[in-house]
């Protein structure tokens, strides 16, 4: 057998391997077994009936080596109670990487949804009209979604444990710096100094919450749908908390103390894991290309998925209050749907992101993630044409089920893009991680944006039901379009062709000489 290079070996290993260890490419591009067991014997070709001697005369010695292998039987067995001690799943490094990560993520959405409460509220009492509030809501995942491709670019070179604090001390100190608009004098100096700070805070959100999901994505290789629903938890969690907290010590202190205590809150977390965060990666290392990810069409379906979906749960953030109130919710009824609604969304997260890491298939658990939130949606409204009366059993119980089924689709995303760049050869390294979740991050802040103008807009002209009932319309085209991609991927992408650079494999001497004897 020849020598190969350690990057020949490495193509080799990256490859699917038939089930004797050999294999080679047929005219149609398809993997294809061959068998050296018996060697062919060709009159016209006696190297064939060489070789097939000198195979079997290594029988021999194979066989004789069968006694040193049997002797060695008694003290591997020996062994065994030493081999067989429990080892722990994860290495120190990478529950400490994961602690930090989950802790700075938890604390940096958690200061971003501290203002729910009691913001408008304050903002309107200055002159702030509606609108305006709802576009400082909006401004952070505008900043979110411009800001994150470019961390993800740079996140190599830069560093990602510098981006990951850097990220967070920005989005702790704006926080701050927040809590001082209140003696701001005149509406105007309010006003620019409040989008001043929470498009600071969304740019520096980006850059942690990038770094969060690239270092997660590279430390757990195995494991990325765990891990990236173990963090889509925690912020579901954040959401549900930060208002309650924002609202108490509001309540307390007025408006300045929420924003010291989870901006401070923030800060400690920065300098715990100033020394807690360990080196992700080199800083020398080359930046990420966002061309040949781009090239991907098949990223380009699960970002729009992704973004559509994380359209149509911030889309029910502005309208679902008054909906519920129509049904005769009171305020802690409709406390409570709002966190079963969120609770629903991150407990199933981490179930889902165990699945598609055991079974591998995130794509088919998107798409019927997608088809079921579609029925949810039509139950939600409820839509018209099924002329079912709105009760608050229903939509008590249709939320819940739908944000369940939208965390299926969300958590798997990460994961089908990250085998979709490795199939077609880009290398898999902090560069592409952190690319990776530039987009990724991108697509979910593009979907927080559009989700309450849409949402707002259709439910004034149309009403609630008709609102959700295009949302539910929209799922069912994005799953279908999903369907028609997936189709034309098997007969003209994956299914039908292998990528180049997995068509260079370099023969064995025994295949070399049996595909010689064919020819000749």
């Amino acid at each position: 057998m020849t020598d190969r290079s350690q990057s020949e070996e490495s193509n080799l290993n990256a490859h699917p391997i038939a089930p004797n260890g050999n294999a080679h490419v047929t005219g149609n591009n398809q993997w294809q077994e061959t068998s050296l067991e018996v060697t062919p014997t060709d009159p016209s070709n006696p190297a064939a009936a060489i070789d097939g001697g000198s195979a079997a005369s290594d029988g021999g010695s194979a066989a004789s080596d069968g006694g040193s292998a049997a002797s060695d039987g008694g003290s591997a067995a020996s062994d065994g109670g030493s081999a067989a001690a429990p080892r722990s799943k994860f290495t120190l490094h990478q529950k400490i990487t994961f602690l930090s990560a989950a802790l700075t993520s938890f604390s940096t959405w958690t200061s971003y949804s501290v203002i729910a409460v009691f913001f408008p509220t304050e903002a309107e009492a200055k002159g702030m009209s509606k609108t305006v509030v709802g576009l400082v809501f909006s401004a952070f995942f505008i900043a979110s979604a411009i800001g994150a491709p470019i961390w993800g670019k740079v996140l190599p070179h830069a560093g990602a444990r510098f981006v990951f604090l850097a990220g967070a001390f920005v989005t702790g100190g704006c926080n701050i710096l927040l809590g001082f608009v209140v003696d701001m004098p005149t509406l105007a100096t309010f006003t620019g100094f409040t989008f001043a700070m929470r498009i600071l805070e969304g740019l520096g959100s980006s850059a942690c919450n990038t770094a969060v999901t690239a270092i997660l994505a590279y430390t757990f290789p195995d494991n990325v749908g765990v891990a990236t629903s173990l963090i889509e938890t925690l912020a579901g969690m954040s959401f549900a908390i930060g208002p309650v907290v924002g609202g108490l010590f509001f309540n307390v202190g007025g408006f300045k103390l929420p924003f010291f205590v989870l901006g401070g809150f923030v800060w400690a977390c920065v300098a715990v894991n100033y020394f807690l965060m360990p080196k992700i990666g080199r800083t020398q290392e080359e930046t990420g290309n966002m061309i040949p990810v781009l090239k991907l069409p098949a990223v380009w379906v699960v970002l729009l998925a992704f973004s559509f979906c994380s359209m149509t749960f911030s889309g029910m953030d502005p309208v679902l209050a008054l909906r519920l109130k129509q049904l005769g919710y009171n305020v802690t009824g409709t406390s409570l749907v709002f966190t079963g609604w969120g609770a629903a969304y991150g407990f199933t997260a981490v179930l889902w992101g165990y699945i598609a890491d055991k079974k591998g298939t995130p794509r088919i658990m998107m798409m019927f993630g997608i088809f079921v939130a579609g029925i949810g949606f039509f139950l939600i409204g409820p839509a018209p044409f099924l002329n079912i009366p709105p009760s608050m059993a229903l939509i008590g119980v249709a939320l819940p089920f739908t944000s369940a089924m939208m965390a299926m689709v969300s958590v798997p995303t990460m994961l089908d893009i990250l085998n979709t760049t490795k199939w077609y050869g880009i290398p898999f390294n902090l560069g592409l991680n952190g690319v990776v979740s530039g987009l990724w991050f991108a697509a979910f802040s593009l979907g927080a944006v559009l989700g309450p103008v849409t949402s707002s807009a259709l439910t004034d002209y149309y009403g609630f039901d008709y609102a959700t009932t295009v949302f539910a319309c929209g799922y069912l085209v994005v799953v279908l379009l999903m369907c028609f991609f997936g189709v034309w991927e098997f007969r003209c992408g994956k299914g039908r062709r292998l990528p180049k650079h997995r068509l260079v494999v370099e023969a064995t001497e025994e295949e070399k000489v049996t595909l010689l004897s064919k020819e000749a």
